[in-house]
């Protein structure tokens, strides 16, 4: 009985065994699929933007893709509205001299401008102009006159608000100026205390010139279909000057008088645009009627991997 019993846990302790070396052959660790998502050469980048293009995909506004289109649409991101490379040219009458005048300013003139919006961001500018000087200060011996020169500024300005409709531009700028100019200084009284005798000289046909730098902020505003409006506040200085032997020029045409730093600005604009863009504001009901018709050309171009925009 005893044998019998033994050979019945041998038994049993075999079919144990065998069963634990099964569970244990059974055992596998699932592999991780790797991803078929791969960078993409510059060709294949190409290709792929061409296609979309082809297909009349169009990215506007930030996208959320999967992985495998992540790159296609990085390249094709833009900001929901961008303007033409050549947006517009303005051209523009600066005015505020003359106004002073009126109000009584003994120097000034009048200069005209031409602009080119780059892209409705960048704004490279000419400005050409004349100045004169008719003053006799009040306690001084003596009148200034400035003979009507011209003067010339080359600059550039930066729209803050370039992804908004041209009618509404705020611009930071810089110009570089030159003038080439001629003044006299008459009535020059001059007293002998000792013998109380006055005698009153002139100093004429005096030449010089003058180069400086400006730095503008200017807002413009449309008033009427092209017509708009600016308002700048300029701050210059100068570079260099001639003096002569017996005089310093008082006044530089387009830059005010030599001692000044800041001065004014208004203009009137005239903008011949080169393209009808429609207007940068958007409603988000336009915006996500956009979403939806890229959402679409997603779901076609791209298939299961195409994921849905955001509408911010």
């Amino acid at each position: 009985m005893t044998a019998f019993k033994s050979k019945i846990r041998i038994v049993l302790s075999v079919v144990l065994m065998l069963s634990a070396l099964g569970g244990v052959a059974q055992r596998r660790v699932t592999p991780v699929e790797r991803s078929n998502n791969r960078t993409l050469t510059a060709e294949e980048h190409k290709r792929k933007v061409k296609e979309l293009k082809s297909k009349g995909l169009v990215i506007l506004g930030d996208t959320i893709v999967s992985d495998s289109t992540a790159m296609q649409c990085d390249s094709l991101k833009s900001k929901r509205m961008q303007y033409p490379k050549l947006t517009s040219l303005i051209f523009g009458a600066n005015i505020w001299d003359p106004v002073m005048r009126i109000l009584g300013q003994k120097y000034g003139g009048i200069d005209f401008s031409a602009e080119l919006s780059l892209w409705n961001r960048f704004i490279p500018i000419v400005e050409v102009g004349a100045g004169w000087a008719d003053n006799t200060p009040e306690d001084m011996n003596f009148t200034y006159k400035g003979k009507l020169s011209l003067y010339g500024k080359l600059g550039a300005s930066y729209n803050f608000k370039f992804n908004n409709s041209p009618d509404y531009v705020a611009l930071l700028g810089f110009r570089a100026g030159y003038s080439n100019f001629g003044y006299e200084i008459r009535d020059i009284r001059l007293q002998n205390g000792y013998w109380n005798q006055s005698q009153t000289i002139d100093i004429l046909n005096q030449r010089s010139h003058a180069l400086w730098g400006e730095f503008t902020l200017s807002i413009r505003v449309k008033i009427y279909r092209n017509i708009s409006a600016g308002w700048a506040l300029k701050y210059h200085f100068l570079f260099n000057h001639k003096t002569n032997e017996n005089s310093e020029p008082w006044y530089i045409p387009g830059y005010g008088t030599r001692t000044s730093r800041i001065s004014g600005g208004l203009s009137v604009f005239y903008t011949l645009p080169f393209s009808h863009s429609k207007s940068a504001h958007r409603s988000s009901s336009a915006g996500e009627a956009i979403d939806n018709a890229i959402n679409k050309a997603l779901e076609k171009t791209g298939g299961a991997d195409a994921q849905p925009l955001n509408h911010e």
